[in-house]
């Protein structure tokens, strides 16, 4: 299998997976659930959601703030930003070879008194996904207004793909009705 990856990945964290239960009725298939531990001994939890038409939308947060309404949005300001990103995109890596037609979705969420459009921890997971991430395999569809972004599986035969993960993103996430929908052309 050939890797979505235009370059090399840096150096990630093992990271340990479990499946979990399947959901019946909605766009949510199941949960993924990965963990790791940094170098400072920080463990990091990973929620892979999958739906339908093999989307997947990647979350994680630091384990010691798991009960926070605010677990997405916590930075914790130890350095370590590259590698727990890297361990995300090698968490993706380890769906996409579970799963070859899975594309992915992510939100950045705002910092506490940021405006939720285009925000930093956004504008950051933007440019290391263009950094790594294979137009060749993927189709680009950042949401800078509600900071969000779809990168559109290239292999995967779903009619509409992008305009369905943009409804769902909608209903699910809340997004602005004004946004106008993920941009249209691929970066």
């Amino acid at each position: 299998m050939t890797t979505p990856f235009k370059r090399k990945l840096g150096e990630g964290y093992p990271f340990h997976y479990r499946k979990g239960p399947s959901e019946k009725g909605g766009p949510l298939v199941c949960t993924h659930h990965y963990t790791f531990r940094t170098r400072k001994n920080k463990r990091y939890a990973v929620q892979v959601e999958q739906y339908r038409h093999h989307v997947y939308v990647l979350k994680y947060y630091p384990l010691s703030h798991k009960s926070s309404p605010n677990k997405f949005r916590v930075l914790t300001n130890d350095g370590d930003a590259f590698r727990i990103l890297t361990t995300c995109f090698q968490i993706f890596l380890d769906i996409y070879r579970r799963d070859p037609l899975a594309s992915a979705g992510f939100i950045g969420e705002a910092l506490a008194g940021e405006d939720e459009a285009n925000t930093k921890r956004f504008r950051v997971y933007m440019q290391s996904v263009l950094t790594f991430v294979d137009p060749a395999h993927f189709g680009h569809h950042p949401a800078l207004e509600a900071s969000a972004y779809f990168l559109e599986n290239k292999a995967n035969p779903e009619p509409n793909l992008k305009q369905q993960v943009e409804r769902m993103f909608h209903e699910l996430y809340i997004l602005p009705q004004g946004l106008g929908g993920l941009a249209t052309d691929s970066l």
